[in-house]
C-alpha cells in the first residue's frame, strides 16, 4: 500500500485555500494549509511535505522569499515547488523556473492541469 502524499499549501486567500485543499483531500492528498511563509516554514520544520504549492503575494515574505528558505533546508531542498499566482509575469516565471520552481501556474487555472502536474512531481 502506498503512504498518502502529503501537500504544504500557502495561500492567504482563505476561501481559495480552503476551497482547494478540499479538491486535493479529495484526491487521497494529505493537506497541510497555511496563510503566511513563516507558518508554512514552522510546518516544514516538524515534517517535510511531498509537494509544496505557494502563492507569491502573501503576507510578510512573500512566494519568492519563502521558496529560497526552503531550498537551504537540508530535508526540502529536492520537494516539488509550485507556485499558484495571481501574478501573470514572464519574468517572475522565468526566475521561479531558472532557480529549480517545478512549475508557475497562474490563477484562474485548470483543476485537472494542477492534479495532473502533482501526480507527475510525487510519483507513488
Amino acid at each position: 500500500m502506498t503512504r498518502q502524499k502529503t501537500i504544504l499549501f500557502i495561500e492567504d486567500e482563505k476561501q481559495y485555500l480552503t476551497t482547494l485543499s478540499e479538491l486535493l483531500r479529495e484526491r487521497g492528498y494529505s493537506v497541510i494549509e497555511t496563510n503566511s511563509a513563516e507558518e508554512a516554514l514552522v510546518s516544514i520544520g516538524k515534517t517535510a511535505p511531498d509537494m509544496i504549492l505557494a502563492d507569491i503575494k502573501l503576507p510578510g515574505a512573500d512566494g519568492f522569499d519563502f521558496f529560497e528558505q526552503v531550498r537551504k533546508n537540508e530535508a526540502c531542498k529536492e520537494v516539488p515547488f509550485i507556485f499558484l499566482t495571481a501574478y501573470n509575469n514572464m519574468e517572475a516565471s522565468e526566475y521561479a523556473k531558472k532557480h529549480g520552481a517545478a512549475d508557475y501556474i497562474t490563477k484562474p487555472f485548470d483543476f485537472e492541469y494542477l492534479i495532473t502536474r502533482i501526480v507527475q512531481l510525487t510519483p507513488p
